[in-house]
């Protein structure tokens, strides 16, 4: 196998050597044009599609993962001024393991700088470095949530001086969201709840959120009352209710369903208290006695008292006798108390209840008649094209509807203002025409290309091979049959026999000939076996 591969390489070696400047260009040319095709077409098969790793880290924190991600060799690209690192999407998962591996990134403040103390470090201090580090981990949180690019978040939180003051201060949250694209009312309030359930003594009614267009997101004094947005929402999800609903009716019946609820919803908050008051005692009006007063008295009066005052009358009072006067007085009073049955029903009517009455819905059905472009044209008419057929075909035609579809409709919904109409709707399929991506054809075009290139080079090889064997074979037998003449005449001429010497010029050409074009030789020397050939004796 050595002496083989020698052997190719040598005469790889020799034939280069003899071939012209001219002919040695464009075969570099050539191999130079093949491997910039190879290149291209490796690159754009091996191409891949990179995803963000992490965004808005800070240059520590990007440090930090870029020589994890360097020590484990995986590729990586810097984006918006090194805060976004950029990786191969197929070895997303395998970084991130990784990272979380080595604790990477850790950014600015971790948990290890919030417990390192020193012998002066106040309590004060300990608790802000603490606090300090929940408004960081809270940041971080919600810069991974989707829609979110940054955060910021300031907290007061009461300093605990007692137990009694921890437990009735309360902490509040101001927040300033970085948007990258709009959040739901749900997902605002998930964030909300999600501070809340973070911070000790914060009530979602003391969360602000704002986005950093002073946009208010989010107001906890009013989570009672339900807001516009709220109501709105909450109006758009009953008629998404009520549309799948009726979708899942009609949809296997008609090609397309059109649904345009307008609900009403009652948002007026009623309270409703009554208390229901029972005997416990059957067949009586009155209830148990709990309680029972009774008091009386009696007075008799025989003699007529003196004139009021506590000073005797002066001088000698005229009066007038009077027969003798007795009076008598007697009193009863009772207070009785009676336990009853007693039931105290308070009623809150919901939010945002459906009014079936006020609300209605227009619905529209559709059955679909199909035109194709490849089967309609050749049955037009003289000078109808296909668009003509189009216009004159592309009004609706109105159905005649069963009306059980309108009752499905009021049972399955609820409501009474119900309308549903049906329309036939023309589809027209265009005939696509034949339009040739130049994209989609470049691999093949180069893969072309190198097997042209390789061709040309294996022709080329061979077309020379041929010109170097040829002439010398040539040249060859024709110095030999020279020799074997001379060497006839030279018999002809005397008897005596003919010694060749070595220092003769004829023998020196046929062993410097033999030595340099040993093929020729064996190839010369089968020719002349071939054909029967004998030297003459």
């Amino acid at each position: 196998m050595p002496e083989t591969i020698t052997q190719v390489s040598s005469q790889i070696t020799e034939r280069w050597s003899n071939l012209p400047k001219k002919q040695k260009i464009q075969v570099g040319g050539g191999i130079g044009a093949l491997l910039v095709a190879i290149v291209l077409a490796v690159a754009m098969l091996s191409r891949t599609d990179s995803t963000i790793l992490y965004r808005n880290l800070d240059l520590v924190a990007a440090a930090e993962v870029t020589e994890v991600l360097e020590a484990n060799g995986i590729a990586y690209e810097l984006t918006d001024n090194g805060t976004t690192i950029m990786v191969d999407e197929s070895i997303l998962n395998s970084a991130k393991i990784i990272l979380a591996r080595e604790n990477v990134p850790k950014g600015n403040y971790t948990f290890d700088d919030a417990i390192t103390n020193s012998m002066s470090t106040t309590e004060q201090e300990k608790d802000a470095k603490m606090q300090y580090l929940t408004k960081v981990d809270l940041e971080q949180g919600l810069i991974s949530m989707g829609g979110i690019s940054d955060a910021k978040i300031q907290l007061i939180v009461p300093e605990q001086k007692n137990s009694f003051l921890a437990a009735t201060q309360e902490s509040s949250a101001s927040v300033i969201l970085t948007l990258r694209n709009q959040l739901s009312a749900d997902q605002i309030e998930g964030i909300a709840r999600y501070l809340a359930s973070s911070v000790e003594n914060l009530k979602i009614e003391n969360i602000t959120i704002l986005d950093s267009n002073s946009n208010l997101l989010y107001d906890g004094s009013n989570l009672d009352a339900m807001s516009g947005n709220s109501q709105q929402d909450l109006k758009t999800a009953a008629e998404k209710s009520l549309q799948s609903k009726i979708y899942a009716l009609l949809g296997p019946m008609y090609d397309e369903v059109t649904i345009s609820p307008n609900l009403v919803l009652n948002f007026d908050q009623y309270h409703e208290s009554t208390e229901i008051y029972s005997t416990p005692v059957e067949d009586s009006d009155a209830g148990l006695k709990a309680t029972e007063n009774w008091a009386t008295s009696e007075a008799v009066n025989m003699t007529v008292g003196e004139a009021p005052g506590v000073d005797a009358n002066a001088g000698v009072a005229t009066t007038v006798t009077v027969n003798e006067v007795t009076g008598e007085s007697a009193s009863e009073t009772r207070s009785t108390t009676y336990n009853n049955n007693k039931v105290l029903t308070s009623t809150v009517k919901g939010i945002g209840e459906i009014d079936y009455i006020a609300s209605s819905i227009a619905v529209n059905v559709f059955t679909y008649r199909v035109y194709d472009e490849a089967l309609v044209t050749p049955t037009l008419a003289d000078g109808m094209t296909w668009d003509d057929f189009k216009t004159a075909n592309s009004q609706l035609v109105a159905l005649d509807l069963d009306p059980g579809v309108a009752d499905v409709v009021e049972k399955g919904t609820g409501l009474t203002n119900v309308a549903v109409y049906g329309y036939e709707k023309p589809i027209f399929i265009d005939e696509i025409p034949y339009v040739i991506d130049y994209k989609d054809y470049i691999p093949f075009v180069l893969l072309l290309i190198i097997g042209i290139i390789i061709l040309m080079l294996v022709l080329r090889f061979r077309r020379q091979e041929e010109i170097v064997e040829t002439v010398p074979e040539l040249q060859s037998e024709t110095l030999l049959k020279a020799t074997a003449e001379e060497v006839r005449e030279s018999l002809e001429v005397g008897n005596e026999e003919i010694e060749f010497k070595e220092e003769s010029a004829i023998k020196q050409q046929i062993e410097k000939f033999v030595d340099e074009k040993p093929e020729a030789v064996a190839n010369l020397l089968r020719n002349w076996l071939s054909d029967d050939w004998e030297e003459p004796s």
